[in-house]
């Protein structure tokens, strides 16, 4: 098994993902299938895999990938996938929250900054870099080889040169202007002097998975359950459909996916007042 994980290695990397998406999305998945395998006590192949898979809560996006995972080793050894485990998988509906992505609230995002301006271990780099993802809607990776300079109008600018490099392709590099949260002052609290005067936090540069390092913090700074460092780029993309309104387009473009990506993501978000108030005045219209 492990043999095949390291061949299924040689096939991937390179032509299809960088080596870290290999070892942060991949091999800890077919680690443990392998390890599954050690273990011994399952008959055939779907018995084997069932129990596998089982390790992960059903219609997680956890489950899926390891599915996926799984599935792409059978494939590369050429063996027969067994159909009776489709059902395993699940499709993630099951779990996905009704309203939509999890968004950091404009209230939350105040109470992130006084937390962190109050810490005793968190330094102005740290809340510049929380800043950061919340006014250029980065993903955590992207705070890498980060630059920021002043925009035509004078407000702060975004140079995301950080490659998002994953199977479906590569982000490309972009400028994103800031768009701060309702009450924010247009120069985001001094960002670009602040910048200057003492940049990002080492971490940020240092770390292949800056975003686990801002998880760590979240959790020091007892903030909800359920807020990540995503959520600050969740909130950022609802900021530019509701409050801005911009097509879809246009907000994939600063966000640094595609136009479907932005839809499967948030169009439950951005669509849903609408809808619903579509669908009250129909109503109304009819009795």
């Amino acid at each position: 098994m492990n043999r095949l994980v390291e061949q299924l290695r040689a096939e991937l990397v390179g032509e299809r993902m960088g080596e870290r998406t290999w070892a942060r999305t991949w091999l800890p998945y077919l680690r443990q299938l392998a390890a599954t395998a050690e273990q011994g006590g399952a008959g055939d192949d779907a018995a084997f895999l069932a129990r596998y898979l089982r390790r992960w809560q059903a219609n997680s996006r956890a489950r899926q990938m390891a599915y996926d995972r799984a599935r792409a080793l059978w494939k590369h050894a050429g063996w027969p996938w067994p159909k009776e485990l489709a059902q395993l998988r699940g499709n993630g509906k099951a779990a996905a929250d009704p309203d939509g992505v999890r968004a950091f609230t404009d209230e939350e995002i105040s109470e992130l900054r006084s937390r962190i301006e109050a810490s005793a271990r968190l330094t102005p780099s740290d809340l510049l870099a929380w800043d950061c993802l919340t006014v250029f809607g980065l993903r955590p990776q992207e705070l890498i080889d980060l630059e920021i300079k002043r925009g035509p109008r004078g407000g702060p600018v975004a140079v995301v040169t950080r490659s998002k490099r994953s199977s479906k392709g590569s982000t490309r590099p972009r400028q994103v202007p800031a768009v701060p949260p309702a009450g924010w002052p247009a120069d985001c609290h001094r960002l670009l002097a602040r910048w200057k005067a003492h940049g990002l936090p080492e971490w940020s540069q240092r770390l292949a998975s800056p975003g686990e390092h801002l998880s760590q913090q979240l959790r020091r700074l007892r903030m909800p359950q359920g807020l990540t460092a995503y959520g600050l780029r969740h909130a950022f993309a609802l900021r530019l459909g509701v409050e801005l309104g911009l097509h879809v387009r246009e907000a994939a473009e600063l966000c640094g996916h595609s136009p479907a990506v932005h839809l499967a993501t948030y169009g439950r978000r951005l669509d849903g007042p609408a809808l619903r108030s579509k669908v009250a005045e129909l109503v109304a219209a009819r009795s």
